[in-house]
């Protein structure tokens, strides 16, 4: 349960921009929502102490912006994706560090995805929607949740991030087809992010 910070919100903005090593744990995990992190996950990913982290984590989960669950022996930390303030940080962070990197971080170790890129150029919204494509075999559930992510690393609305899914042996005979629609994704401006489009086996 997160605390309630008193002064009109002026007392959590402080809690969560006081400190160098909290703003380092936000940076790794609000554009990863998918991955729980243990302390010596956080550790080996941002060369810090597990000490100092453990406290830090303990702050922010009780500020409701990470929750933990013990799973074996190790306890792990997630995002609260259902917090009011997820999207609003996740997209300060994704202004930090950009939308190429936020999209990466925001793919890694999804289940099943050989490759994935961004067809278009999230900067040209006037052309229509930036597309990403991905190739695998990634369940439905897992789309949705990529989708979402998406649309917070490009810093747009729903509307300006389009999802297009092929399975591998769809996209790879599509490609042997020249699919009209495949050859527009991969000709114009295009942004690798997990594997090669062409390429992927």
């Amino acid at each position: 349960m997160a605390e309630q910070i008193p002064d009109g919100g002026s007392g959590l903005l402080q809690e969560i921009f006081s400190s160098r090593l909290r703003a380092a744990v936000l940076s790794q995990m609000l554009p990863r929502p998918h991955l729980r992190y243990s302390l010596t996950d956080l550790s080996r990913l941002l060369d810090l102490p597990i000490s100092s982290l453990q406290h830090e984590c303990y702050k922010l989960e009780r500020l409701g912006l990470i929750e933990s669950r013990r799973l074996g022996n190790t306890r792990r930390y997630r995002v609260v994706t259902e917090s009011s303030f997820y999207a609003p940080l996740a997209r300060l962070v994704s202004a930090a560090i950009g939308p190429e990197a936020t999209l990466k971080a925001g793919l890694e170790a999804v289940t099943g995805l050989d490759a994935a890129f961004l067809a278009g150029d999230p900067a040209q919204r006037a052309n229509g929607p930036t597309r990403l494509v991905l190739i695998g075999e990634v369940p439905l559930e897992e789309i949705d949740a990529i989708q979402e992510r998406a649309i917070i690393a490009v810093n747009g609305a729903a509307e300006t991030v389009e999802t297009v899914f092929y399975r591998q042996d769809d996209w790879q005979e599509r490609i042997a087809q020249n699919s009209a629609y495949v050859m527009s994704l991969l000709n114009g401006p295009l942004i690798e992010l997990v594997g090669a489009p062409t390429g992927a086996s």
